[in-house]
């Protein structure tokens, strides 16, 4: 179980551990190429710790303390507010000029490597990817019970997403078993093998 980021989700290109490319998903076949913007951000490492070429995916966002610092320097600027986080990441990383996109300090978070076969289990691919220098959310679990389960959706639901300090709008459920997913497959839109919970929406006046 992994948080679902409300971020922009990015795929990055490696080749013999050097950072190349840098992607948004777009429509999940074509993205827009923001590298520039993303080699701004500190947690993106340029070089690995092992000379892999892979394909990373992950999530730009922006933790609350930095959005409310951003728009309480636009308001003292007379500049218009900045509707929330996710919209704050997605114009910052659309910028023109790296300079400016670096005024928005964004951070990342990963969560797969596309096609990879090191390890058996989701969770021993997460821990492959922190020892190359990959960000990785130190807010995952694995449970073997659906009671199990509906207890930690629980938890988070009423209590942990409120301690984070970036939003979150759900979790995401997964099999951990890499040969159990390749046997689940996927349909055009999404893996059998991942499902996202959704949290009730928030409301404020």
């Amino acid at each position: 179980i992994e948080p679902k980021f409300d971020g922009v989700s990015i795929e990055l290109k490696y080749a013999d551990g050097k950072f190349l490319l840098g992607a948004t998903r777009g429509d999940g076949v074509i993205g827009e190429d923001v590298t520039p913007n993303l080699r701004t951000i500190r947690a993106l490492p340029l070089l690995l710790a092992e000379p892999v070429s892979c394909d990373v995916r992950g999530e730009v966002y922006m933790e609350r303390a930095t959005f409310e610092k951003l728009n309480a320097e636009r308001l003292a600027a007379g500049e218009e507010l900045l509707k929330n986080p996710r919209n704050s990441t997605a114009g910052a990383l659309k910028l023109l000029d790296p300079r400016e996109s670096a005024k928005r300090p964004m951070k990342l978070l990963t969560y797969e490597v596309v096609g990879a076969a090191h390890g058996r289990t989701h969770f021993e691919l997460l821990a492959w990817m922190k020892s190359l220098g990959l960000p990785v959310s130190g807010d995952v679990a694995r449970v073997t019970s659906l009671e199990e389960l509906l207890a930690y959706v629980k938890s988070w639901q009423h209590g942990k997403r409120l301690e984070l300090p970036y939003a979150t709008d759900g979790l995401v459920i997964k099999v951990d078993a890499i040969p159990q997913r390749r046997l689940l497959g996927a349909t055009n839109r999404a893996p059998r093998w991942a499902i996202a919970y959704k949290f009730p929406a928030e409301q404020a006046t």
